[in-house]
């Protein structure tokens, strides 16, 4: 099953129903391959019954699909599989401030957990060095602000999502695989200090 490249939400109902913590975790996990409920009540420690629950909400409200099933010992396993890559609101949910919010956090901060987890399962090779000449690294950890109007990080943002879709044409049959995720908001005040706009792990 090819994933649609973006999904838009539509409805005030399918927004709360993806602002669930837990739901969004599930179509977290989904996005990235099919699971089973048994599967993903294994993955997030929770019992089968209230992951199946999310399941069928997720599922009630187009997020997610059944790609397959399987009969093993008798019973008919489900795999489940999310119908997109992302999930934007449509501009007709703009006016819903609050709920917009809290879907687009709660986007983040999975995001950033993947992330964390992700980076605690690499390789040993993904965290060495192989030369002094940072050119030929193929690993990142950066950190940034920046003071400048909303218009224009949202231009610069712009390119930059470009320059991700252009990353995700160029893949090839053969290589190794890489893992990238960024994430990026407005917040209240710096945290760092302003000599050192940019932290980079070395």
């Amino acid at each position: 099953m090819k994933l649609q490249p973006v999904y838009i939400i539509e409805e005030l109902e399918q927004l709360k129903t993806v602002s669930d913590p837990l739901r969004y975790k599930v179509l977290l996990y989904l996005i990235e391959k099919a699971y089973t409920g048994q599967q993903l009540a294994k993955l997030l420690g929770m019992a089968r019954a209230k992951v199946h629950y999310h399941l069928n909400e997720l599922e009630k409200h187009g997020f997610i699909t059944v790609i397959r099933t399987e009969l093993k010992n008798g019973i008919v396993q489900k795999f489940y599989r999310a119908v997109a890559r992302g999930f934007v609101p449509s501009e007709a949910l703009l006016p819903y401030v609050s709920e917009v919010e809290n879907y687009y956090r709660e986007a983040t901060l999975n995001a950033l957990g993947r992330a964390r987890i992700r980076a605690i399962e690499a390789p040993e090779e993904a965290f060495q060095i192989p030369s002094p000449d940072r050119a030929h690294w193929h690993r990142m950890a950066t950190q940034i602000e920046v003071k400048m109007s909303k218009e224009k990080f949202a231009q610069w943002l712009s390119k930059f999502r470009a320059l991700i879709f252009e990353l995700d044409a160029q893949q090839e049959e053969q290589g190794d695989w890489f893992y990238l995720t960024t994430v990026g908001f407005q917040i209240n005040e710096p945290s760092f200090d302003p000599v050192e706009e940019v932290q980079e792990e070395k």
